[in-house]
């Protein structure tokens, strides 16, 4: 298939960024909820990364009309059948049907529309399940993999570089996260003997 290697570029960019994002945001919201840690560094730097995954996962499989690094952009000239490989991989990949992806769909641009990138006061919808979000990046890189060939990335899989982000970033985030315990420990009890 004939592909924008620009879009290509700047797209694979992006999915890989959010799963940075996402992975970073669970590993640093597991350790810090475990440990009833009450910091606001730590809950804005937390949210910074959900935000920013919401974000990026959005570039590439939110709106399509305006976003020139949409999944949907890729081709030069062949928008349909790449358009028709992408859904039809991705509902087989996932279990999802249109219906319930377009549910989904809206579920994760809602959250971006109406609580990251604007405020709507009366928002109450939860954080939607990234599970499924994740699920669609992994199948993208599968697939993109198959549209640029034969090209090909030296990077391994998106699964399998999470998989070692997790093993790399968990035993810091750990440490980071006890540090912050214990200056917390201290500081209250400096204020105990203070007052």
């Amino acid at each position: 298939m004939n592909y924008d290697q620009d879009v290509f570029t700047h797209q694979y960019s992006i999915v890989d960024g959010f799963v940075y994002h996402l992975t970073y945001y669970r590993l640093l919201r597991k350790g810090y909820v475990d440990r009833g840690l009450h910091n606001r560094f730590w809950h804005m730097t937390i949210e910074a990364h959900l935000f920013a995954a919401t974000i990026s996962w959005c570039m590439v499989f939110g709106s399509h009309g305006c976003n020139q690094t949409h999944w949907k952009k890729l081709s030069l000239n062949e928008q349909e059948a790449l358009t028709r490989s992408f859904r039809d991989g991705l509902f087989e990949e996932t279990g999802l049907n249109e219906e319930r992806w377009q549910q989904y769909w809206k579920s994760v641009t809602g959250f971006r529309d109406k609580f990251v990138a604007h405020r709507e006061l009366d928002f109450s919808d939860p954080v939607p399940d990234f599970d499924t979000a994740l699920i669609v990046a992994y199948y993208y890189d599968k697939w993109v993999r198959q549209i640029i060939s034969p090209a090909t990335l030296a990077e391994p899989p998106l699964k399998l570089f999470a998989m070692s982000q997790r093993d790399l970033v968990a035993p810091l985030v750990d440490k980071l996260l006890s540090v912050t315990e214990e200056i917390t420990l201290a500081d209250i009890q400096a204020a105990i003997k203070i007052g």
